[in-house]
Order: C-alpha cells, then structure tokens, then sequence
C-alpha cells in the first residue's frame, strides 16, 4: 500500500495554521482587497475567422489584459440564429475596498 498519500494529507493539514500564524509585531496590516472590480468585453469573431484565428485572438486579448492587472474569470458565447458572433469575456482584479463613511 502507498503511504506517501496520507502522510502528504497530514503534513498539509498541519502545515496550514502554522504559516497563517506566522507574522511579525513591527508589519503594517496590508490594505484590504477584498473587493473586486470586473469588466466584460465583447471578442468579435466575425471578422476574424471562426475557426483559424478566434482562439489565437482571445489569447491576446487574455495576455493584454493580465499586463493590466486583470485575469480572466468568464467567458460566454454569443451566436445569432445558430452563427458563432463572438465571445463575452469577464476579467476581474482585486482592489482596496473604498472607505466606509462616517456617515453610514
């Protein structure tokens, strides 16, 4: 019987409170980012070529997005009347959550 298995389960379920717990007096809390902003494109493949050239576009669009902070999250296809029109992508990125007024 193979006993790396449960011996690799134990030392991850004993590994994971011991680095959550390590943490220094002297660090600064880092800013929450909870929060998360997303926006949704739209990758139109009419002009591209559906089968040759649409992949290799998305791709681009994935790689041209994450230089800005983003990473892919969704993706939903858009046909009209049976025809593959395009591609709706959905990227999000962490960001600080804004400030709760004193107001609120």
């Amino acid at each position: 019987m193979n006993k790396t298995l449960p011996i690799l389960i134990l030392a991850l379920a004993f590994s994971g409170p011991l680095v959550a717990g390590e943490s220094s007096e002297n660090e600064q809390p880092a800013p929450a980012t909870d929060c998360e902003e997303a926006v949704t494109v739209f990758q139109d493949v009419s002009g591209t070529g559906r089968k040759d050239r649409a992949a290799a576009n998305m791709t681009k669009r994935h790689a041209s997005m994450a230089e800005d902070g983003w990473r892919f999250d969704d993706m939903e296809i858009y046909t009209e009347n049976g025809d593959l029109e395009g591609f709706f992508l959905t990227y999000v990125r962490a960001v600080a959550c804004p400030e709760a007024s004193a107001d609120e």
